[in-house]
C-alpha cells in the first residue's frame, strides 16, 4: 500500500477513540449523573492533554524515530479505551482516561504527519497532507458509526473498548508497513525552536485561524449528539426518539471529506487565504441559522446541523498546508507543534466553555442554552475569517511594495 493510504487508514482507526465520548455522551450522562459542566470538563481534558503533548511529540519527530513515537501514541490510545469504564465508572476515572486518550492522539497525529511527509516526493506533499488531514472528518464519522453500533449492541461502555481495539490495529499496520526517515541532531531547545517559528511573518494570524477552526469543530462535534437528543425530546419530534443518533450522524464524513479536499485543492491553486476565509465565513452563517431554527421539526434541525458541520470542516484540509508553506523544511516539526498546540488548546476551551454555557444558561433541556452554546461555537470560524483576511491584506501589500 502507498504511504498515504497506510497513514490515512491508521488515522481513521485511531480517530475511533477521538469522538466515541461524544457519540455516547447522552447515555453516559444519564447513567452516571454527570452534569453538563462535568461533561464539558471531561471532554475538554482530552483536548487539553492533546494540546500539551502535541508540541512535545511534534518537535520530537525532528530527532526521534516517528514510527516509535506513533507506536507509543497508539499504546496510550489502547490504555485510554480499556481503563474506562472497565475498571471504574467514576468521574475521576473518566477524566484520567480522556487525558490518556488525548496524549495518545497527540502521539499519533504529528508523528504520523511527519512519517507521511518524509515518505513521498516533495511535489506531492501538500496535496497528500491536505487529503490526510481531511480524513479526520471521515475518522470522526467512523467513530460515531462504530460507537453507535457498539452502544446499540452492548451498551455505551463497549464504545471505549472498540476504540482500544482500533488503536491496536492501527499500531500493527504502521509498525509493519512504514519506515522512519533518518533523523538529524538539533542544537536548539524545543522552546527556542517554537519561539523562532512563532516569530515568522503571519504565523500568529495563522495560529488564530487554526484555533478558531478547532474551537468550533471540536465543540460542535462533542455536543452534536446531545443537541439532537434535545431536539427529539420536543413533543412534535417525539416520534424520532427511537433513532440511534450517533449512527445517523456518522455519514457526514462522507460529505465533509471530499468538500474539505476540494477546498484544499482550490486553496493550493491560488488566493489561499481568501478561499479559506470564504469557507469559514459560510460556517459562521450556517451556525447562526442553526441557532435560529432549533424550534423547528427535527428533520430541519438535523439537515441544517449537517450543513453546519460540513461547513466547519470544509477548510480543515487547507490550514496545515498554509502553515507549512510559511516555514522551512527543517522547521516543519516545530511548526506542526505550534499548530497542534493552538488547535487543541482552542478545542479544550471550546468544549469546556460550551459545557458551562449550557449548564448556566438554563441546561441542555432549553432552546436558549443551546442557542447560546451554538453561537459561541460559531465565533470560532469568525476568528478564522479575521486571521485569513488579515493575511490576505498583508500578502497584497507585500506584492505592491
Amino acid at each position: 500500500m502507498s504511504p498515504l493510504l497506510v497513514m490515512t487508514i491508521a488515522l481513521v482507526l485511531n480517530t475511533i477513540g477521538f469522538a466515541n465520548y461524544a457519540a455516547v455522551l447522552p447515555a453516559l450522562m444519564a447513567d452516571t449523573g454527570f452534569s453538563e459542566a462535568q461533561a464539558g470538563l471531561a471532554g475538554g481534558a482530552f483536548f487539553l492533554s492533546y494540546a500539551v503533548a502535541s508540541p512535545v511529540f511534534a518537535a520530537l519527530t525532528d530527532t526521534l524515530a516517528p514510527r516509535r513515537l506513533y507506536a507509543l501514541g497508539c499504546s496510550l490510545g489502547v490504555a485510554g479505551g480499556v481503563l474506562f469504564p472497565l475498571l471504574s465508572t467514576s468521574y475521576e476515572a473518566l477524566v484520567l482516561t480522556r487525558i490518556a486518550s488525548g496524549i495518545g492522539m497527540a502521539g499519533i497525529y504529528m508523528p504520523g504527519l511527519r512519517l507521511l511527509i518524509e515518505s513521498i516526493p516533495a511535489d506531492r506533499q501538500a496535496r497528500a497532507v491536505g487529503i490526510h488531514v481531511s480524513a479526520l472528518t471521515l475518522g470522526l464519522s467512523a467513530s460515531f458509526a462504530v460507537s453507535g453500533c457498539a452502544q446499540s449492541l452492548l451498551g455505551w461502555p463497549s464504545a471505549f473498548m472498540a476504540a482500544a481495539v482500533c488503536a491496536g490495529l492501527a499500531m500493527m499496520l504502521v509498525v509493519a508497513t512504514m519506515t522512519s526517515p533518518a533523523m538529524r541532531k538539533v542544537s536548539e531547545s524545543l522552546p527556542a525552536r517554537l519561539k523562532s517559528v512563532a516569530r515568522g511573518r503571519g504565523i500568529g494570524w495563522m495560529l488564530l485561524a487554526v484555533a478558531g477552526n478547532s474551537w468550533e469543530g471540536m465543540a460542535f462535534r462533542t455536543w452534536w449528539v446531545a443537541l439532537l437528543t434535545f431536539a427529539v425530546t420536543s413533543p412534535s419530534n417525539i416520534h424520532f426518539s427511537g433513532l440511534n443518533l450517533a449512527l445517523v450522524t456518522a455519514f457526514t464524513g462522507l460529505l465533509a471529506m471530499p468538500l474539505s479536499s476540494f477546498v484544499a485543492h482550490r486553496a493550493a491553486q491560488g488566493q489561499r487565504h481568501r478561499v479559506i476565509a470564504i469557507a469559514a465565513g459560510l460556517s459562521v452563517i450556517a451556525g447562526v441559522v442553526l441557532a435560529l431554527c432549533l424550534d423547528m421539526p427535527f428533520p430541519v434541525i438535523f439537515a441544517v446541523s449537517v450543513i453546519y458541520i460540513c461547513a466547519i470542516f470544509s477548510d480543515a484540509g487547507s490550514l496545515p498546508p498554509a502553515m507549512l508553506a510559511r516555514v522551512s523544511v527543517s522547521d516543519r516539526g516545530a511548526a506542526l507543534a505550534l499548530m497542534s498546540l493552538s488547535a487543541n488548546g482552542a478545542a479544550w476551551a471550546g468544549v469546556t466553555i460550551c459545557g458551562f454555557l449550557l449548564e448556566f444558561s438554563g441546561g441542555r433541556g432549553t432552546i436558549f442554552a443551546w442557542q447560546v452554546a451554538i453561537l459561541a461555537m460559531a465565533a470560532g470560524s469568525l476568528m478564522t475569517v479575521i486571521g485569513m483576511l488579515i493575511l490576505e491584506r498583508q500578502e497584497r501589500q507585500s506584492l505592491s511594495d
